[in-house]
């Protein structure tokens, strides 16, 4: 299982293969609640990168983090579903060139809230 620490690294890898390549990268995480998520889709020199905008959210997948006080482990196959829907909808709209794009949107369970929004460059961002 990888660590939060090792999945910022892998996550800061792909981020850097995919800005040197000029290559879209859909991303995605749920809290380590369970109750909220977010999928972001990065787009080389339009949207600010996996290192400008850090995730929303990160989920953990650790079973003894799963089920300790405070965390809704019943909600996470739910969460889960909500937020793959989503970045698959987004990767569509994408390729099919339909609808509204939303680059970065987070969504909270508990309220049943949604946000959406573009992250801007970073001018100073290598």
């Amino acid at each position: 299982m990888l660590s939060c620490v090792d999945n910022y690294s892998a996550r800061m890898t792909i981020n850097a293969i995919c800005n040197r390549n000029n290559v879209i990268w859909f991303e995605s995480g749920v809290s380590e609640s369970a109750l909220s998520g977010h999928i972001q889709v990065l787009v080389p020199g339009e949207t600010g990168c996996f290192g400008c905008a850090s995730p929303l959210a990160v989920a953990e997948g650790t079973e003894a983090n799963i089920k300790r006080e405070g965390v809704c482990a019943a909600s996470l196959p739910t969460t889960m579903g909500i937020i793959a829907g989503f970045l698959s909808q987004a990767a569509l709209k994408y390729l099919l060139n339909f609808g509204i794009l939303s680059y970065c949107l987070s969504y909270n369970a508990q309220s049943d809230f949604f946000s959406s929004y573009k992250i801007a460059t970073n001018p100073e961002c290598k």
